[in-house]
């Protein structure tokens, strides 16, 4: 979205006498922004080139699917937390439940295995050995 529209939609709400501007994101903070009666027209302007740009944001949206995979995405990270407090709150009767909860850390944790600081490569070391001691001898 931000690659194909450039930012979120917002305007740009420039202050008299050389004092800069600020980027309102919100009819809210262009009223707070333009408060007097004397930028009515100012502040109108403002608020219309909002809501037009807030269409073209939705239209993109629609068309891309960005915040439909945003809901979907938080509706399977809810389901994965829940799985983990599931988990954590099983207690474990084998080696390879041991070996479930700790594979469950290093993927919430460090989901890509790119932390290289003790302790992540040796749980994953450990994780690996649990594994292989699980699985029974493996034939050579």
């Amino acid at each position: 979205m931000l690659r194909q529209l450039g930012s979120f939609p917002r305007v740009k709400i420039i202050f008299s006498e050389g004092d800069g501007f600020m980027w309102a994101y919100t009819t809210e903070e262009i009223d707070r922004l333009l408060p007097n009666p004397d930028q009515a027209e100012t502040r109108l302007a403002a608020r219309v080139e909002l809501a037009v740009r807030r269409a073209h944001w939705n239209a993109v949206d629609a068309r891309i699917g960005y915040s439909s995979a945003k809901k979907a995405e938080a509706e399977i990270a809810e389901v994965e937390s829940a799985l983990a407090k599931e988990l954590w709150s099983t207690s474990s009767r084998s080696v390879a439940g041991i070996a479930a909860k700790l594979h469950c850390v290093l993927e919430t944790e460090d989901p890509c295995s790119g932390l290289e600081e003790a302790p992540w490569p040796e749980l994953r070391t450990i994780l690996s050995e649990l594994v292989r001691i699980c699985g029974g001898p493996h034939p050579g």
